[in-house]
């Protein structure tokens, strides 16, 4: 993906999050999937996850920052969230640092998915801010978790609206 398109990806989703969650725009998920492939740090394609066990992926890819509780459970039902939500460091010393915290996009099994669009968007915007300047560097030091994150917080937005 070319530089910035990430960062106009989040813009626009941004501005768009009240006619997404209000049912009047749709969440366009294969643009969301794309971005999220092109960054190249998950082993195939986020689509592929969805109905994958939590199990599977834990053993086989996971960072350990998800929270996987239900290893018989697909990660499409996964509610838990990996946010990213700071990044720092030195470019020119190749010292980029990102932080994240947990997001759980459901409260009481109930479904809020102003949470899953503030994990997608605020995600895609640090993403974006890395992208622009040190691109090279980002796969090396992104949570596959946290990307994994974005695509169920898009998923889970298409399923439910």
């Amino acid at each position: 993906m070319e530089k910035l398109t990430t960062m106009e990806l989040a813009d626009e989703l941004a501005e768009a999050q009240d006619k997404i969650l209000n049912g009047e725009a749709k969440l366009d998920t294969g643009r969301v999937y794309q971005a999220i492939d092109d960054l190249g740090v998950l082993n195939d394609p986020i689509s592929n996850y969805f109905d994958r066990t939590e199990d599977e992926y834990y053993e086989t890819e996971s960072d350990h920052y998800l929270a996987l509780t239900n290893l018989t459970g697909k990660l499409g039902d996964l509610h838990d969230r990996v946010l990213i939500n700071h990044v720092d460091g030195f470019v020119d010393k190749d010292e980029i640092n990102l932080t994240y915290n947990h997001e759980n996009a459901y409260v009481e099994d109930n479904y809020v998915p102003r949470t899953d669009l503030h994990v997608l968007v605020y995600g895609l915007k640090v993403i974006g801010a890395v992208e622009a300047i040190a691109a090279a560097d980002l796969r090396n030091v992104l949570s596959k978790d946290a990307v994994l994150s974005l695509g169920l917080a898009a998923h889970a937005l298409a399923e439910n609206l």
